[in-house]
């Protein structure tokens, strides 16, 4: 079950309105409704929108906004989408941008160009700027979208505003499990959940790392949804699995362990309905009863769709901004630390002990032998870690290398001493050639101004874990902003 989403789907609900007053010319509005709605039934065959989705059309007056803000709040639109098909009446927008059920829905206003038939024919441009106006004082964001409806420019944008409100629709049903707290004096790690829960959506619980011992002794969980349960042989078969992806470097015993702790995790999760997920995992997890590191564990619950999320070190703000970057991208994004001074070379360090994604590494011919990580291992490997952080203690397994290659976006969450958001994105571009070859699970991305990416981590005081997504998603995330009312910051203006 997809708890994520009751309505058994991963696409939004499109609620299409229609507009115009009584006149101007009959046929260039008849022409420019004709084009909305081909555009509609061309999304529901291509499943790009739920097929419960509604057209409402052609809205004139206050009374039929009404009635169509009653439809579209009972249908449970994600996304409302009002074509002025010709200049609207005025109170037809305003009607649907105050229905209180619709408060929080994203809106876009859209109108073709002006037709080139020799007369003033439907005037309906103006109608888009009437109705930001009122937005504008309203203070409910809009995104406004110029024709022609069946150009390839406006297609490209509108699947964009689809994304962005389908991930708006997931985040606001965002269920996180924070396995335990955050380490001492990780201050960035915690954050007022009430605060994220009214801009965001998500919802945080915490289950401790008590019963994640227990889970992972046991293996079995009871939760909200009763009892989830795993076998050895489900873990042996795991691990069989997980040795056609990644070179193995570390003994039997410390892969399973690693894989039976992922199924413990697994099973709460879904036990309880989790859709995203933060764990404290150090230095407990070291320590009998697990004895091994939870880095495998959490990249085999992103790898396998169990989670959009999972922070390291019990930071579950930066599990918002993956989830972010998961719902805008549909592949895991990471949680990874500022390695190095930012404004020191274009090429930006990025990395985390050896939270590797199975599946979403970079490829690399195998060249090591058994026995842990070296600077001759491949970059696609479980690994114990080369760093001894833990005192002296080996840690693993990790999944160490580069993630796969290709245009990045790093995500940062900040909530400011006067209670305000902060996001903080920028696109980069990962290579054989930005790559480091450090011994850890990294993206070293391109980017093209590194001095003002430090100079806005530092003054903003954006903190020291980030989201990093695999894709540019920097045109979403900025709309995504707009819609919930958060400051974007970027250096990539």
């Amino acid at each position: 079950m997809d708890t994520r989403n009751s309505r058994n789907g991963l696409v939004p609900r499109l609620g299409l309105v229609t507009t115009s007053i009584d006149g101007f010319n009959p046929k260039a509005k008849d022409r420019a409704e004709s084009a909305v709605r081909r555009l509609f039934e061309e999304l529901v065959a291509a499943k790009r929108i739920d097929p419960a989705s509604l057209v409402i059309g052609r809205v004139e007056n206050p009374w039929q906004a009404t009635d169509a803000a009653r439809k579209l709040a009972a249908a449970g639109a994600d996304l409302i989408a009002i074509a002025n098909v010709a200049f609207p009446n005025g109170q037809v927008f305003l009607t649907i941008a105050t229905h209180p059920t619709l408060a929080k829905t994203p809106l876009v206003v859209m109108a073709d160009p002006e037709p080139s038939i020799g007369e003033w024919a439907t005037n309906a441009w103006c109608g888009v700027i009437m109705n930001n106006y009122v937005a504008k004082r309203l203070g409910r964001h809009i995104v406004t979208l110029p024709g022609p409806t069946d150009g390839p420019t406006f297609r490209t944008a509108f699947e964009r505003v689809l994304s962005v409100a389908r991930a708006i629709r997931l985040l606001r049903n965002d269920y996180l499990c924070r396995f335990g707290d955050a380490p001492s004096g990780f201050h960035s790690a915690t954050d007022d959940q009430i605060a994220f829960a009214g801009v965001f959506g998500t919802r945080v619980d915490t289950v401790d790392l008590s019963a994640v011992m227990e889970v992972f002794r046991s293996g079995s969980a009871r939760g909200y949804f009763g009892t989830q349960s795993f076998t050895d042989a489900d873990v042996e078969a795991t691990a069989r699995e997980i040795s056609t992806q990644a070179e193995i470097l570390v003994d039997h015993d410390m892969l399973t362990r690693g894989v039976r702790l992922y199924h413990a995790l697994r099973a709460i999760v879904r036990a309880n309905g989790y859709t995203s997920a933060a764990c404290r995992c150090w230095p407990e997890s070291n320590e009998p009863v697990i004895g091994i590191s939870s880095c495998m564990a959490m990249g085999q619950l992103l790898a396998r769709g169990d989670v959009t999320a999972a922070g390291c070190e019990g930071d579950w703000p930066t599990a918002v901004a993956q989830t972010i970057g998961t719902l805008l991208t549909g592949k895991p994004a990471a949680c990874l630390d500022w390695v190095n001074y930012t404004a020191g070379s274009e090429i930006v360090q990025l990395g985390h002990c050896g939270m590797g994604i199975c599946g979403h590494m970079a490829p690399c011919a195998a060249r090591a032998s058994k026995g842990g990580a070296s600077p001759d291992s491949p970059t696609n490997a479980i690994a114990c870690h080369p760093v001894l952080r833990q005192f002296g203690k080996t840690m693993g397994p990790v999944h160490i290398g580069q993630f796969e290659y290709g245009p990045k976006t790093g995500l940062c969450i900040l909530r400011t001493t006067d209670g305000r958001f902060k996001l903080l994105s920028f696109r980069g571009e990962s290579s054989p050639q930005t790559a480091k070859g450090i011994l850890y699970s990294a993206t070293d991305v391109k980017v093209s101004d590194p001095v003002r990416l430090n100079r806005l981590i530092i003054e903003h005081g954006f903190p020291h874990h980030l989201a990093v997504a695999l894709g540019d998603i920097s045109a979403e995330v900025a709309m995504l902003c707009g819609y919930l009312g958060i400051e974007h910051v970027t250096p990539d203006e």
